[in-house]
C-alpha cells in the first residue's frame, strides 16, 4: 500500500506562503536548473537541476491520488482540472462547490480529514496520496495519518505568511531525515513515527 506524504517548499522561517498567498520566493528553484520537467500537458515546463528533477519524476511516479484544502482549490481555481501528475483530487471540504464536474482528472469532495484520505486511498489504488497544504497536512497529522513529511526548504526567511506545520498537536516525532542538498533548495524527507 502507498503511503500518505505531505510535501510542499517551505521558507527557512516555517511559511509555505507570503501573508498573500505568493509563493514566488518559495519556487525560484523550480527555474533554477537545465533539466525541463513537464509535470501536466499545458502546463509550463519546470527547469530545474538533474536531483530536483529526479525526486520530482519519482514522486510523479508514485501518486495516485492528491487530497487538498478547500481554500487552496479554491485559490488555484483548482489548477483548472490539472493538478500536475494527473492523479485524481480529493478536496476537503465543508461546502461542495455546485459547478463540479467539469474538464480535467476527477475531483471529489470530502468533508471530513479521514473521509478525504479514505477516499484518496482508494483512488490512488496501492499508490502514494500526496496531501497538499496547510490545514489538511496538520489534520492528517492529528489525526494519525500521515506517514512522511517531504520538505523542499527554500533559503529564505519570509517573516510572516502561511504556516505549514505550526499548530499541530505535539509532539509528533520524526525519522531522522534523508537530506538532497541542490540549487536554491535543501529536500528533507521524513518519515512519521507512529
Amino acid at each position: 500500500m502507498g503511503e500518505v506524504v505531505a510535501h510542499l517548499a517551505m521558507s527557512l522561517d516555517g511559511f509555505i506562503a507570503d501573508p498573500n498567498d505568493g509563493c514566488d520566493d518559495l519556487f525560484g528553484f523550480y527555474g533554477s536548473g537545465d533539466v525541463a520537467v513537464e509535470l501536466s500537458p499545458g502546463y509550463p515546463e519546470l527547469h530545474v537541476s538533474r536531483t530536483t528533477a529526479d525526486l520530482l519524476a519519482a514522486s510523479v511516479a508514485r501518486a495516485g491520488a492528491t487530497v487538498v484544502g478547500r481554500r487552496l482549490y479554491d485559490i488555484t481555481n483548482g489548477w483548472n482540472g490539472h493538478p500536475g501528475g494527473e492523479v485524481p483530487m480529493v478536496v476537503l471540504t465543508h461546502r461542495p462547490p455546485q459547478d463540479w464536474p467539469r474538464g480535467g482528472v476527477p475531483i471529489h469532495f470530502e468533508t471530513s480529514v479521514e473521509s478525504a484520505v479514505a477516499k484518496a486511498r482508494e483512488l490512488a489504488g496501492g499508490r502514494d496520496v500526496h496531501i497538499a497544504g496547510a490545514t489538511v497536512t496538520r489534520g492528517c497529522l492529528d489525526a494519525g495519518l500521515l506517514d512522511a513529511i517531504q520538505v523542499s526548504l527554500v533559503p529564505v526567511l519570509l517573516g510572516a505568511g502561511i504556516p505549514w506545520l505550526a499548530g499541530v498537536r505535539g509532539p509528533v516525532r520524526l525519522s531522522d531525515p534523508e537530506v538532497r542538498e541542490d540549487q536554491g533548495v535543501t529536500h528533507l524527507g521524513y518519515h512519521v513515527r507512529k
